[in-house]
């Protein structure tokens, strides 16, 4: 079993019916999972030549590094060492530059329009400080879409590899694509057993789309209630960064035409001490979706020092403790009647993580269905890109 999904709360009393989900299997975004041409592409030998290297330094930003981001805290032998770069802090970027050994270190630059300003400023900088290099034109993977575009060009101009994104997929669904697989490479996991998981999700909802359907008519159901923010409350170090990934999934998907659901990430245990107190005691406008990660083992308390009123805890193994947080933090906010459900995963492996990847691709699509929503634009996001380049075109 890839996870496990229960709605904790009795809130559904009827389950929506999703005609359009043959639709949806259709789209490259999800079908993509069954296909494996376009990794073809990464046996290019400039690609086996560069994956050589020691280091990484991954620039794009949102959807382009979120799913990255994602794979890569999952994988726990990675040999090699990535820096995903998605914010143009001036500072942050002076610094990692000034850090990188550039004999040592190849660069991937993911744009799906290729016209993304963080990023293009980004391979601007990076460049001037790369160009010594005598190979310096093999340090460089793009991927962006096979259009006329300023990375496009760039890239040609530098004659760096240049791999295509797909233009149908968006960028918060392109996880799939080689903007998620070569991250993966990069980490030493096959993006086919990533691919795997995703597919047996869908397989799964194009003959039975009760799970998906279920995940979206919870969050719905809230919506409907005027309860229009969603707490990912993570009990898994490995699946933060997949919870960084779903609030943007959540929020480009869903915000549109004075609709929405906001997303809200939450980390187990440390924010039962930072955010609880105001879940439970304050506005009464959240339901909570927790992700747990079952570890069997791990190192035990055996101290026999140990005080008095901790001595409940002797012999105890960390993940017996940490499972018990997660419980209790669940059980108190379904004593106090917040809406809950909960998703466990044996383990975060690349096959699991696949799976969630496209049940939340799927549910979120549905939820908007229900919402009245398309899920897969971003109309208002434009109108700021349009403001900052009249603001940097007057100075």
């Amino acid at each position: 079993m890839l996870y496990n999904h229960v709605v904790l709360t009795d809130l559904i009393k009827r389950r929506s019916q999703f005609d359009f989900f043959r639709e949806l299997t259709q789209l490259d975004c999800f079908n993509i999972v069954k296909r494996s041409e376009d990794l073809s592409a990464l046996d290019d030998p400039r690609f086996k030549n560069w994956c050589e290297l020691k280091n990484f330094v991954i620039l794009g930003t949102g959807g382009s590094s979120l799913g990255g981001q994602a794979i890569h805290s999952i994988a726990n032998s990675c040999e090699k060492n990535l820096k995903f770069v998605s914010n143009l802090d001036p500072n942050s970027l002076e610094n990692l530059l000034q850090k990188t050994d550039f004999e040592k270190t190849g660069f991937l630059v993911i744009s799906k329009s290729g016209e993304t300003l963080e990023t293009i400023c980004q391979l601007l900088v990076v460049t001037d400080f790369a160009k010594h290099l005598h190979d310096f034109k093999d340090r460089f993977v793009v991927v962006t879409e096979a259009k006329d575009s300023t990375l496009r060009q760039i890239a040609s101009q530098n004659k760096f590899l240049c791999l295509d994104h797909p233009n149908t997929i968006g960028g918060r669904f392109s996880v799939f694509s080689l903007v998620g697989m070569i991250p993966a490479i990069l980490c030493g996991l096959d993006p086919r057993t990533i691919r795997t998981g995703g597919r047996r999700v869908l397989d799964n909802f194009g003959n039975s789309i009760y799970k998906i359907q279920e995940g979206a008519d919870f969050v719905f159901k809230n919506f409907e209630k005027g309860i229009c923010n969603h707490v990912s409350f993570i009990y898994s170090e490995k699946l933060i960064n997949f919870g960084y990934w779903l609030a943007q999934l959540y929020a480009e998907s869903s915000g549109k035409d004075g609709k929405g659901i906001t997303p809200l990430t939450a980390i187990g245990s440390v924010d039962q001490h930072s955010q609880l107190q105001l879940y439970i005691d304050g506005p009464r406008d959240k339901c909570f979706t927790f992700f747990y990660e079952k570890q069997e083992k791990s190192l035990a308390v055996k101290n026999e020092n140990l005080p008095a009123k901790f001595g409940y805890l002797r012999g105890k193994r960390i993940s017996e403790i940490f499972g018990s947080q997660c419980n209790a933090t669940q059980k108190v906010l379904l004593e106090n009647g917040f809406n809950v459900r909960r998703i466990e995963v044996p383990s975060v492996s690349a096959d699991n993580l696949g799976a969630l990847f496209m049940h939340f691709m799927l549910e979120v699509a549905c939820l908007c269905k229900l919402i009245g929503v398309n899920p897969f634009d971003q109309p208002a996001v434009e109108r700021g890109k349009i403001i900052t380049k009249e603001l940097l075109s007057r100075e």
